[in-house]
């Protein structure tokens, strides 16, 4: 079995995974502190905080570090390169962004509830930048609106509570993997999103927003308890964010082999089902 191979049926055992968030609760006795996280980070607060991080991450990915590590000149030549070159890069700005994530998350996490309403708006723009960054690994310069489209798609399927919502996040990305099917990505740069256009992208910022409001308020809860709130924020950032990135992986690497010339391209669009 080819790697590509082997990347196929990891892509598609990732895809029938259910996300782990539920057993993040501890049962009721977090209840109390999940309320009062809910309060500080409530879903209109994340939605225009979705807004401008989706704006500042877009900034902070880097093309240039991409192509100094790869080695090439320009970012579309990685749809040509070697596949574990791809995940080589991707690799690196997984584990970069975790790190990133572990020390925000002590520093804001030591000051408790206080700290919260400053590390989501920071971490959500380090997982935005954490998206835009993967796709470049794989050729994909994601830009303005129908770059963000992306984004956003890729950023719910990390951040879905359950199996069912997972699913539909997915089902929201396989138009984009259609077009793939009959487009270059530039083509799909320059027209294919003018069907969806910005109220669809309205919609998905308040729909995501939603989402997170549950995922982070799982997630956030235990960093409010005193003496423990550093390690457990450091913990459950590092985790967020290593969800990011797998999501983000897995997602441009099924992009990048619809999108391949090559034989093992050629043989996932025989044997991709949308």
């Amino acid at each position: 079995m080819s790697y590509e191979q082997q990347q196929i049926r990891a892509i598609r055992q990732w895809q029938g995974q259910s996300p782990k968030l539920s057993s993040m609760l501890m049962g009721m006795a977090v209840a109390p502190a999940a309320k009062l996280v809910d309060m500080v980070i409530p879903a209109s607060a994340l939605h225009a905080a979705l807004e401008a991080s989706c704006k500042v991450g877009e900034k902070l990915a880097s093309p240039d570090a991409v192509l100094k590590q790869a080695g090439v000149s320009h970012i579309g030549e990685l749809f040509y390169a070697d596949m574990q070159l791809c995940d080589s890069l991707a690799n690196t700005t997984h584990d970069r962004a975790i790190a990133m994530a572990a020390a925000e998350g002590g520093v804001t996490g030591a000051t408790g509830l206080l700290g919260v309403a400053v590390d989501v708006p920071t971490l959500m723009t380090l997982a935005l930048r954490t998206i835009y960054q993967t796709a470049l690994c794989y050729g994909f310069e994601l830009k303005g609106e129908e770059g963000r489209h992306v984004v956003l798609r890729v950023f719910s399927v990390a951040s879905a509570n359950s199996l069912r919502e997972k699913e539909a996040a997915l089902i929201s990305l396989v138009a984009i993997k259609q077009m793939l099917q009959q487009q270059t990505w530039t083509q799909i740069q320059q027209a294919a999103f003018s069907t969806m256009g910005k109220e669809a992208l309205v919609v998905a910022m308040k729909e995501l927003a939603s989402q997170l409001g549950i995922n982070l308020t799982k997630r956030k809860a235990l960093t409010i308890v005193p003496l423990v709130g550093a390690a457990v924020g450091a913990a459950v950032n590092a985790s967020f964010i290593k969800d990011i990135g797998w999501a983000a992986r897995r997602t441009f690497q099924e992009m990048w082999l619809l999108q391949h010339g090559g034989a093992v391209g050629h043989q996932y669009r025989l044997t991709y089902v949308a």
